[in-house]
């Protein structure tokens, strides 16, 4: 088996490459918490439209109830 040395202008290369993978990395990382941000608030604000369709179903129904009940 052959070993390589490895040279300077190799061993540049493989730093520029460790680096840009390192800064991309990092790029993904912080679109990677903005979308998680993102998610959250989606999530929140579908949970407040769930819990707004609910108040006003129930809303409705104890009004109907209540009229019925009344009119009698």
């Amino acid at each position: 088996m052959m070993t390589e040395r490895w040279t300077e202008e190799m061993l540049d290369k493989l730093a520029e490459t460790v680096e840009r993978n390192a800064e991309a990395i990092q790029a993904l990382r912080e679109e990677s918490k903005e979308q998680s941000i993102r998610f959250a608030a989606y999530q929140q604000a579908s949970q407040w439209v769930v819990n707004l369709a609910f108040g006003l179903l129930a809303t409705a129904t104890i009004t109907t109830i209540v009229s019925a009940v009344v009119k009698r």
